[in-house]
Parts: C-alpha cells; structure tokens; sequence
C-alpha cells in the first residue's frame, strides 16, 4: 500500500506541469501568513516570477521554441522586477503587459497539449490542473492591467488594490462564487470578469468530458 502511494506521489511529481501547479497552490497556501503591505506585494511578485520560470518548464515540449520562451520569461520577470525597484509608468506597464502576453502564450500551450492528448496519463492530469490554475493568473494580469490603464475599474473595500488582491478576485470569479466585496465597475472591467466565468465553466465541462471519453475509450480498447 505504502510503495503503491509512493508510486503515485512519484509519479506526478515526475509530472512536468506538477511544479507549476504546486507553485500556485503554495502561493495562497502561505499568503495568510504574511503581514505588511511591502511583504505581500514581494512575495507574491516572487511567486509570479516562479510561475514563469514553472511554465517554461511546462511548455518546453518544442525544442526550436525554447529559446524564444526563455528569452520572453526572462523579459518578463526583469521588467516585474524593475517596476517593483523603480515604480514608474514606463516599468508599469512594460511589466504588465509582458506578463500578460507570456501567461496567454502558456494558456494556449498548454491548451494545446491537451487537445493532442489521446489517452489519460498523470501528466495529461496535472497538465488540465495547471491549466485551470493559470487561467486565474492570467486573469488577474489581465485586471491588473486594467485597473493601470483605467484606476477606479474596480470598487473595493480596500484603499488600493494590489497583485494580491486581483488573484483573490480572479479566482473567486473564474470559480463563480462572487462574494461581492470587489466588484467591476468599467464595461472593460465586467466584460473582463463575464468571459472568466465563461471560460472557467466551459473550461471544467470541456476537460472532464474529454477526460472521460479517453478513458472509456482506452477501457473498451482493453475489451476487445
């Protein structure tokens, strides 16, 4: 029993979407416990910049486009890390706008990998986890971004908000619970939000038909 459970920790850790997947949940496993206002942007800046460098690692199926993923996350963390050091418009938005373009080209390679898949593996597993996991990040970018452009697309309860505070509303809204203690306000802002609740639905409905269907396939092959 032990070695069978050993096997099955094993082999998702093997996984290489595993790293990506177990960063994001880490992240909010250990936001709770941090305090001050400087703390919390740090560390969930620094874990943004492990959910890049965990993509990376996710999406380096295609040896010739390597380099270009490499070069495009090592953009995207040095510009965080200026706009974090310098905090001006320029590094702001550069920052934000880069992330933003690297977590949508991971999305879609991701996305990707699952629709070539034909039968279920762990990895094909941890691979639709990862993805529905980044959704929310690439989501909470996509607000960042917004609030940037247009301060005030979001009415909070809080004096501002932060990275930290648009990955909590990101997933509250991909999950559909909605609180209600941040709300969009700017038609760019809940046009944003409807198309995550969209996509966080059609997104579980869509795998985990896929998902059965491999598996009643790769069943009835074993039939036969």
């Amino acid at each position: 029993m032990r070695q069978s459970i050993k096997g099955v920790i094993t082999t998702i850790l093997k996984a290489r979407f595993s790293y990506l997947f177990f960063t994001i949940i880490l992240l909010f496993l250990l936001r709770p416990f941090i305090e001050g206002k400087m703390a919390v942007t740090l560390v969930t800046n620094i874990f943004i910049w492990f959910i890049v460098i965990s993509c990376v690692w996710a999406v380096h199926e295609k040896r010739k486009h390597q380099r270009l993923v490499v070069g495009i996350a090592a953009v995207a963390i040095l510009a965080d890390l200026l706009d974090f050091l310098l905090q001006n418009p320029v590094t702001s938005w550069t920052s934000k706008i880069v992330i933003v373009l690297f977590l949508g080209y991971a999305v879609i390679a991701i996305l990707l990998y699952l629709a070539r898949q034909e039968e279920v593996t762990p990895d094909m597993i941890m691979a639709a986890a990862s993805e529905y996991m980044l959704i929310g990040v690439l989501w909470a970018s996509f607000y960042f971004l917004i609030e940037t452009i247009n301060p005030g697309s979001f009415n909070v309860s809080t004096e501002q908000m932060d990275r930290s505070g648009f990955l909590y509303f990101s997933f509250v809204t991909l999950t559909t619970t909605g609180y209600g203690d941040i709300l969009p306000v700017s038609d760019q802002a809940r046009s944003l939000a409807t198309l995550e609740m969209i996509t966080g639905q059609l997104f579980m409905a869509i795998t985990v038909a896929r998902l059965v269907g491999l598996y009643t396939a790769r069943a009835n092959k074993r039939d036969l």
